[in-house]
């Protein structure tokens, strides 16, 4: 985003987030795929492993094939439920949904495809040990839409995390498959859309570390790239290694702008942006009109559908998460019944609150009058006069600025003190 923004006309800016967050017809659809071959260790995802013999073993293909039996039941539920019609984007997660296979994927796909608008985004992440010639074949191939003779292929999101194998060794990853490689198998195979998936401070990971990380992104120049702060989590086996090792994950800076992984941060999001690689949300860069449309979507409070063990809808005022094991789940839409889940209403301040945090990542304008109720106005005009948000015409916007830290800057927005604590 360049500093002119600010001088553009408030309507225009604010015009994507006229309808109330989450309302309208739903267009937007998410897929959990919980499984991958081995849990890495600062993983706290609903993922469940599947052992290193991956689509090989007879137990581990009928568990894949009754979890694909299971969207296909949920799919129809909610379609049904929320007179689904026409899609815009589906995106496959994980877990690893590369793990499935292009057969299994290729089911999942011409399960949705009736309602998938001719230009719809279709998004599976991917892990590069999943890329042979078979599945960069079939990423090539595959059709997001109903338009006749239309082969336009996915969106794949390649997980890299690191191109250093030490790094990714720290994370636990334990596949051996170059990211690199794969990466250069699907685009030889003419995948039309690429995007990488990285994290940054990850321990040991020197200032030379990462900028090799950067050069070789910026070699090999992917349409998107998302690039996630590391999240050391109580109970993952990485914070119990750290905190065995003497170091205290929980730790954190008074000031997260003096933090040595936010240098690093800014380091990412200088060299991106100087490669021409639009910063459009705090974690996601893209090449001109390469962003992830799903994504963004969701980042503009747009309704969404959330399939599969642990997957989360928000619709309306209703915010639904499935249960996360994938057995209850499968079992319940088997008989021909909703799957374990549960329910929370979306009161007024917290969808304003919601639509205020998610446009603060991306750096979008927000009517004031939608979000007056629940922000602090002193300490909104002390943070316009410091540069870190824009208060222009009855509007807010975090800056380029306040992006580095929009998390902290919406907690200390909000007029609710228990939020701030």
């Amino acid at each position: 985003m360049n500093a002119g923004r600010d001088e553009a006309a408030p309507k225009a800016a604010a015009a994507a987030w006229a309808p109330a967050p989450f309302e309208g017809p739903v267009r937007h659809i998410y897929v959990h795929v919980p499984f991958c071959r081995a849990r890495c260790d600062y993983c706290d995802f609903a993922s469940e492993a599947v052992g290193a013999g991956g689509r090989a073993g007879a137990e581990v293909a009928r568990r894949l094939d009754a979890y694909v039996d299971g969207v296909v039941a949920e799919w129809e539920r909610e379609r049904a439920a929320h007179d689904v019609r026409r899609l815009h984007t589906l995106y496959l997660g994980g877990g690893t949904p590369s793990l499935l296979g292009p057969e299994r994927l290729e089911r999942l796909l011409e399960l949705f495809r009736p309602h998938l608008t001719p230009h719809a985004e279709v998004t599976v992440e991917t892990n590069p040990e999943d890329v042979d010639e078979s599945y960069a074949a079939w990423a090539a191939a595959a059709a997001p839409g109903p338009a006749p003779g239309v082969r336009r292929g996915v969106r794949v999101s390649l997980g890299v995390q690191s191109f250093s194998a030490a790094l990714r060794a720290v994370l636990g990853r334990t596949a051996r498959a170059d990211p690199v490689e794969a990466f250069g198998r699907l685009r030889a195979a003419g995948v039309a859309s690429l995007g990488l998936d990285l994290i940054h401070g990850i321990p040991g990971q020197t200032p030379e570390l990462l900028g090799a990380d950067i050069a070789t992104v910026l070699d090999l120049r992917p349409d998107r790239v998302s690039w996630y702060e590391l999240d050391v989590i109580e109970g993952t086996a990485l914070a119990a290694r750290l905190a065995a090792a003497g170091g205290d994950p929980s730790a954190m800076p008074a000031d997260p702008m003096d933090d040595v992984r936010a240098a690093g941060y800014r380091r990412i999001v200088r060299g991106l942006s100087r490669a021409g690689y639009d910063w459009y949300e705090v974690s996601n860069f893209a090449l001109p009109g390469r962003k992830a449309r799903h994504n963004v979507a969701v980042w503009r409070a747009r309704p969404y559908l959330g399939l599969g063990p642990a997957a989360v809808s928000t619709v309306g005022a209703t915010r639904r998460t499935n249960a996360a094991g994938t057995a209850a789940w499968a079992a319940a839409l088997a008989a021909g019944e909703a799957p374990p889940r549960v329910e929370e209403a979306l009161d007024a301040a917290t969808r304003a609150r919601e639509r205020l945090f998610l446009a603060a990542r991306c750096g979008e304008r927000v009517p004031l009058a939608e979000v007056a109720a629940v922000i602090d106005q002193t300490a909104a005009r002390t943070f316009a006069q410091a540069g870190l948000v824009s208060l222009h015409s009855g509007t807010i916007r975090v800056t380029r600025k306040g992006r580095h830290v929009a998390d902290q800057l919406c907690v200390r927005l909000f007029r609710d003190q228990r939020l701030r604590e």
